[in-house]
């Protein structure tokens, strides 16, 4: 997390007994000015790779099956691999940042990803292409589930605005597929070959995670819960003296877990009792409905979002350079404009109730593309523009905000990094899938996929659980000891 430069006066003396009493400051003094709002974007900045890539791929699959000459259906399932390597990372994040710290953990992920980065523009063989694909994604899974948890705790989880930061990651999504077609076009405008694009574009993403790289390692320090959970006390006491500007007076019989019989203090929680517990009877429904969610908008998004430019050539008599720039346009004024109206209307709405909405219109807007046709290319633009606003403002970050925002910080990146994991299906169907459907059914495939956000909103309707209105921090202390006991 961030070591603020805040200037307040001393908010006085306070005693910490347990971890919970770290979780309790960190919500009741969470820092709010200009300089935190910027890390929210800067922890997040692993999303910008994340999307940074998806929309690289989804343009370079047809380059890459010409180049490699395999079909454009193996080269899909190559593609694939990142998000298979995005589900791996996912599931060993929370085993990752306990080990060591948020800090190191987010400079090991986006290294990772810069390796791949500066590899791919040379990479001549097909394997080794899978291979680079599976450790790039690797480092984004882990990062992804802490990008939001670290913005989750220095925002706070107990006001509902929460909810508006924690999704600022869609705002950071769509900036960044805007940007990422407005570079392709630019560099087809400098009359770099078609062919060498996507090798071109990915080397110049490799320079900006490096400068990613800089900037979380000057500017984002340790997180105080992993401080307290490891008993760092010298650590925790600087961190919650320099970022909330508080004085407090740490016990020497410290808890790191909770208030408990000398017995239970030193018994370690198993990795695997973080996400059992995901599955108990109280956490159950929280889990599926941050899962559905994930997974049904990531496969409307990846079928029809990441492959917009494929959709929209097909309509421009194949002009590539209209189609970039059409893309962009249609990311910018329906994507980035429906992520940031939804961050807004979160506290308002609620993450379930806006999630069902989005699906709907999305819903709606597939089966309006279904029925158009290909009679007219302004409505096709026009539904098109309504399914991304939809998904955009409905449910694209809201599956991720609800696992980060439901669980306590004990299992936190678990919960993230399980839905994270689950949510690449819907990614790999999409990338794999969509190309396969479209080639053979056209415009009838919006039907089939229509049938995609039905079960999202479907979902939706039936599990009635919103994490804007509990505060599942005090749930910690219970976590603790139900861990415990399933270790």
């Amino acid at each position: 997390m961030i070591l603020s430069k805040q200037t307040n006066e001393s908010k006085g003396l306070l005693n910490i007994n347990s971890t919970q009493d770290v979780i309790n400051i960190i919500n009741e003094h969470a820092p709010k000015n200009k300089r935190h709002f910027f890390i929210y974007f800067l922890a997040l900045s692993g999303v910008f790779l994340d999307a940074y890539q998806v929309v690289i791929m989804a343009f370079a699959n047809k380059y890459i099956a010409a180049e490699f000459a395999v079909s454009p259906t193996f080269s899909a399932t190559v593609n694939s691999v990142f998000f298979v390597g995005l589900m791996v990372g996912g599931l060993v994040a929370q085993s990752t940042v306990d080990k060591i710290g948020q800090k190191r953990s987010f400079l090991l992920s986006v290294g990772l990803w810069i390796l791949g980065a500066l590899m791919l523009p040379f990479v001549t063989n097909i394997w080794i292409l899978l291979f680079v694909f599976l450790v790039m994604g690797t480092g984004l899974g882990i990062d992804f589930p802490l990008s939001t948890s670290a913005v989750a705790e220095l925002a706070g989880t107990k006001s509902k605005k929460s909810g508006s930061s924690v999704n600022l990651w869609q705002v950071v999504w769509f900036l960044t597929t805007t940007f990422v077609y407005l570079l392709l076009f630019a560099l087809y405008k400098l009359d770099i070959s078609e062919m060498k694009l996507w090798r071109v574009a990915f080397f110049i993403g490799a320079l900006f995670g490096v400068a990613v790289l800089v900037l979380r390692y000057r500017l984002i320090g340790e997180s105080a819960i992993w401080a307290a959970r490891t008993k760092r006390t010298d650590d925790l006491h600087h961190i919650i003296k320099k970022r909330y500007k508080i004085h407090v007076d740490i016990a020497s019989d410290f808890d790191a877990y909770q208030h408990s019989p000398d017995a239970q203090k030193q018994q370690k929680i198993s990795k695997v009792a973080q996400y059992k517990i995901l599955f108990t009877k109280k956490y159950l429904r929280r889990t599926v409905l941050s899962c559905v969610i994930a997974t049904m908008q990531s496969w409307q998004y990846n079928a029809v979002g990441a492959y917009l430019p494929v959709i929209l050539i097909s309509m421009l008599a194949g002009d590539l350079s209209a189609s970039l720039l059409g893309t962009a346009s249609v990311n910018m004024l329906a994507g980035l404009t429906g992520a940031v109206i939804g961050s807004l209307l979160i506290a308002h709405l609620g993450t379930r109730r806006q999630s069902m909405i989005g699906f709907v219109f999305a819903m709606l807007s597939l089966l309006a593309l279904g029925f158009v046709g290909q009679s007219s290319a302004l409505l096709t633009l026009i539904f098109l523009m309504t399914l991304i606003f939809s998904h955009a403002a409905g449910p694209a970050g809201l599956g991720i905000t609800i696992a980060t925002l439901s669980f306590p910080p004990s299992i936190r990146a678990a919960g993230v990094g399980f839905t994270n994991a689950v949510l690449r299906i819907g990614g790999i169907a999409g990338v794999i899938f969509w190309p396969l459907i479209w080639y053979k059914y056209g415009v009838t495939a919006f039907y089939l996929l229509a049938l995609v956000p039905f079960i999202g909103s479907l979902t939706c309707y039936l599990i009635k659980w919103e994490p804007l209105d509990n505060e599942v921090d005090k749930e910690d202390e219970d976590v603790i000891l139900q861990l415990k006991q399933m270790s």
